[in-house]
C-alpha cells in the first residue's frame, strides 16, 4: 500500500489494546502540569481521534504518548484540528493532525506495521 492510500486509512484501537494513553499540550505551563489520560479511538498516519477530559482548543499543539503492551513508548506530535463533545461519555473529542514521524524512528515503524496490529475502520 502506498503512502497516499495509507494516509486515509484509519485503524480502530480497541479498549485495552495499549497499556497507556496520555496527552498534553506543548505549551510551557502544560509541560509542567504533566500528562493527562486520554482514549485513542482510531489512528492513521495523518491523524487520530481522541477522547479526553483535559481542555483543548482548535490550533493547540499537543503530544500524544502511547505505551504498547509490548514495545517502546511512542510519542506523536500534532495539532488539534477538530474539537467537539462526545455526548455518550461527556468527554472532549479531538481530531488531531499528526506530524510525519522522523525516518527510521519507532513512531514510523509503528505506522508501517499498524495494519498488522489494528483493524481498519470500515
Amino acid at each position: 500500500m502506498n503512502a497516499s492510500n495509507r494516509r486515509h486509512t484509519r485503524y480502530s484501537v480497541p479498549e485495552g489494546a495499549l497499556a497507556s494513553q496520555k496527552i498534553r499540550s506543548k505549551s510551557f505551563i502544560a509541560r509542567l502540569l504533566g500528562w493527562g489520560d486520554c482514549r485513542l479511538r482510531d489512528i492513521s498516519i495523518a491523524g487520530a481521534l481522541i477522547l479526553t477530559e483535559k481542555k483543548f482548543g482548535i490550533g493547540d499543539k499537543i503530544s500524544i504518548k502511547l505505551t504498547p503492551r509490548k514495545g517502546a513508548e511512542l510519542v506523536f506530535d500534532g495539532e488539534v484540528v477538530n474539537c467537539t463533545k462526545d455526548h455518550k461519555s461527556g468527554h472532549l473529542q479531538l481530531g488531531i493532525a499528526i506530524q510525519t514521524p522522523a525516518p527510521r524512528s519507532a513512531e514510523e515503524t509503528f505506522f508501517n506495521q499498524i495494519g498488522t496490529v489494528f483493524h481498519q475502520v470500515a
